[in-house]
């Protein structure tokens, strides 16, 4: 008797390990689309990095050779890719430069207080 009333539950059983199983995958893939994005932007995210880099260097000339910074923007290619974005400021006694690097979608900045 016992048996003809449990006909349904390996099934049911069956349909909540395949749902527990199917959430998992998604999860994971997920995760895993997730890291392959942030893998593929790493190279444009070092470049944005070095083009913010190269606009607190050049702050830094222009400040030992002319004496004094303004804020100003230059692209480093041709193409209008690669660029940055330099702003100044007196905090006290102390200079502040930002500079925003940017290649494609990735911004990237630097911060130098002296």
């Amino acid at each position: 008797m016992k048996k003809e009333k449990q006909k349904g539950v390996s099934l049911l059983l069956t349909l909540l390990i395949m749902a527990a199983l199917l959430a998992v995958a998604f999860g994971l893939s997920r995760l895993s689309l997730g890291e392959i994005k942030l893998a593929r932007d790493i190279p444009k995210s070092l470049v944005a990095f070095y083009a913010a880099d190269s606009g607190i260097e050049r702050a830094i000339y222009q400040d030992r050779v002319l004496g004094s910074i303004s804020n100003f923007n230059d692209c480093v290619d041709d193409s209008d890719e690669i660029c940055y974005e330099v702003t100044t400021e007196m905090d006290g006694s102390t200079r502040v430069i930002i500079s925003n690097g940017s290649y494609k979608d990735i911004q990237r900045a630097i911060e130098i207080r002296y």
